[in-house]
């Protein structure tokens, strides 16, 4: 019976060091995640008007834009950000 014990407190513990395992991997990915992030944001505030090239993925547009409302008459500018696809990811997208 102390034998069954132990197999499964065994059980228990590789069960816990696969999960802190994942954990692992789930904190790199989120902090990877966060660099990417930061390092997009700070480029996208520096940069006034152009195209941000992302590798094969595709390029960030960043234009200004100016309305004027219809409500008040007052004009507002503000920046529009749009990505455009490149020919490589609409391929693999598409299989």
């Amino acid at each position: 019976m102390s034998s069954q014990k132990g197999k499964l407190r065994m059980a228990k513990i590789v069960k816990t060091k696969s999960s802190l395992a994942t954990l692992t991997n789930h904190q790199k990915q989120a902090e990877a995640y966060d660099l990417i992030i930061a390092d997009l944001f700070s480029k996208l505030i520096k940069m006034k008007e152009g195209v941000i090239k992302l590798g094969t993925l595709g390029t960030l547009h960043k234009k200004q834009r100016i309305m004027t409302s219809a409500l008040n008459g007052r004009t507002y500018a503000y920046y529009q950000v749009s990505f455009k696809a490149s020919g490589k990811l609409k391929k693999a997208l598409d299989k």
